[in-house]
């Protein structure tokens, strides 16, 4: 599991141990086991290291984590000072990335649903292999463009065939563009 986000988590607020496991790789609620002292620094810094005195190397920040203001999902910290623990509110150290294989139409869900796959390939940060409600869809790897607004006729990333399924992802800004609101039968 993730950091939680700042809606998730209320009282008594972020752990430094916690978030140290999950950069460990671990999970934020996880069991791994971090040698003291944990350093903020070394949490922080991108590169990774234990050049702050921590007891534990750490990883390099994933990077697909998107950096933002927003504290809904997927941040990560800057490395820059001043240091902040509230960076870290949904950050997942083992983030990834996975295809979407899909018809595209901006006007409605019949129009997409009655495309055929196209080329083009999109990426979504979800943990099933197929986009779901609160997701967001990129058009790169990377995570740095969110997809249009519109509706997606979702096709099996390996096969090509169709699910028989539509995801609509919504635009906008507060970090919610590309965001998927739903996934429905054609």
């Amino acid at each position: 599991m993730p950091v939680p986000t700042y809606d998730e988590l209320q009282d008594p607020g972020m752990q430094m141990l916690k978030v140290a496991r999950e950069r460990l790789g671990g999970g934020y609620s996880g069991s791994t086991s971090v040698t003291s002292p944990i350093s903020l620094k070394d949490l922080s810094n991108l590169s990774g290291g234990n050049s702050g005195g921590s007891g534990n190397s750490y990883p390099a920040v994933n990077l697909l984590n998107v950096q933002s203001a927003n504290f809904n999902r997927n941040r990560r910290p800057d490395g820059n000072d001043p240091l902040k623990m509230s960076e870290f509110f949904g950050y997942n150290q083992t983030l990834t990335r996975r295809e979407v294989r899909f018809a595209y139409s901006s006007v409605n869900s019949s129009t997409a649903c009655s495309f055929s796959i196209q080329s083009t390939r999109y990426y979504h940060d979800g943990s099933s292999t197929l986009p779901t409600d609160g997701d967001k869809i990129y058009t790169t790897y990377d995570g740095f463009t969110p997809a249009p607004a519109g509706y997606y006729h979702l096709f099996e990333p390996d096969s090509g065939t169709s699910t028989g399924d539509y995801a609509e992802v919504i635009g906008g800004g507060g970090g919610f563009a590309g965001t998927v609101v739903g996934v429905s039968s054609c």
